[in-house]
């Protein structure tokens, strides 16, 4: 709901019936609604005296002094507060004496003064108005108590709406700061979660090619290596790394070698399908592990390697040497075992030139 939408009498429900219910709280009658009326004339003849004596009375607080700011305002608030006393006996208390009321709360709100300053603000009115009307009586005039009395219920009145105004105000503040608070907290949230799954990320992959690192390839072995057990395939690992790689990163320098090796990922990266898992294992080698692989789908992916890599790197004078291991029903390899053995392989192809694939010794 917009506020804009609503008077204030709406967004407090404030209705005839309430306003009725609230004159009974106070004992507020028609009769007291008249005594205020008859008393206008006397009142306008002193407002100026009035109004005076009530500034003078509350501007020697510094808390008042500083709400009200400079003579400027001083000024407005007294012709105001002019108007504002002589509604208190227009004798006219119904929907839209309330409205006004319910304004002037919130406006006070709206400069900053505390209730318990307006509150005080209302008993030196009160005081000022009594005394009024005490010196226009005789001793024995019989209407004084009663005009008087008029007088505290109807500041009453007004002052149980301003309040209403102040709580009002004060709750739609803290809902909207609970609104706020709840956005940043959800903000937070996401943003942190976003942070968590962004480290979890780094912490799992190489920073430089994307392929996950060589502790996270371990992770994956380890529970391929299970899976397969359970299920009872097979496991391939491709083990290779770049030959001339250090020539290169000599005679060219690291960003060049980078790119190599960026490349060279790239290209892992696009002969593989979803269920093959990519690593930079560290330096220039680079592992592959074939979920429900066998020694042929070693041998088919490794070529398709070579071809990749060939032209991923053309240009330089880099090849690849490529071992394969494989963890089979019939011959089980934990996962030591399977790095070493296609690492072996891999170091046996190394002893020739150019791009070349080696099988591990399965005994």
């Amino acid at each position: 709901m917009r506020t804009t939408d609503h008077t204030l009498m709406e967004q407090l429900r404030i209705t005839p019936r309430e306003i009725a219910r609230r004159k009974e709280y106070l004992g507020f009658t028609e009769q007291d609604a008249k005594l205020l009326e008859s008393m206008r004339p006397i009142i306008a003849d002193n407002i100026e005296h009035i109004v005076e004596k009530f500034y003078k009375n509350i501007l020697p607080f510094d808390e008042m002094d500083r709400v009200i700011g400079d003579a400027e305002t001083l000024y407005r608030l007294k012709n105001h507060q002019h108007q504002y006393i002589l509604t208190l006996f227009d004798g006219q208390y119904n929907e839209e004496y309330v409205h006004s009321r319910l304004r002037v709360g919130l406006v006070h709100k709206r400069i900053g003064l505390d209730p318990k300053y307006y509150v005080s603000a209302v008993h030196t009115l009160g005081g000022i108005l009594r005394d009024i009307i005490s010196k226009q009586c005789s001793k024995d005039c019989d209407s004084c108590l009663p005009k008087q009395l008029a007088v505290d219920k109807i500041l009453m009145f007004d002052l149980s709406l301003t309040v209403d105004t102040y709580i009002s105000s004060l709750m739609a503040e803290t809902q909207r700061s609970q609104e706020a608070l709840e956005k940043y907290a959800e903000s937070l949230e996401e943003t942190v979660a976003k942070r968590t799954q962004s480290l979890k990320e780094q912490a799992r992959h190489d920073g430089l090619t994307g392929l996950i690192n060589q502790h996270t390839f371990y992770k994956e072995l380890k529970r391929e290596l299970s899976k397969a057990a359970r299920l009872n395939h097979s496991t391939a690992l491709i083990y290779f790394d770049l030959d001339g790689f250090k020539k290169l990163n000599d005679s060219k320098g690291h960003k060049a070698g980078d790119e190599v090796l960026v490349a060279v990922a790239n290209a892992m990266k696009k002969i593989t399908r979803g269920n093959e898992i990519s690593a930079r294992y560290g330096g220039d080698e680079f592992c592959i592990i074939l979920s429900a692989g066998n020694l042929e789908d070693g041998k088919t992916v490794s070529q398709r390697l070579c071809d990749e890599i060939k032209i991923a790197t053309r240009g330089t004078e880099i090849s690849v040497s490529i071992g394969i291991a494989v963890s089979t029903p019939d011959k089980s390899i934990d996962m030591n075992s399977l790095v070493i053995a296609a690492d072996k392989a891999m170091y046996e192809a190394k002893k020739e030139k150019g791009f070349v694939i080696r099988i591990a010794d399965p005994k």
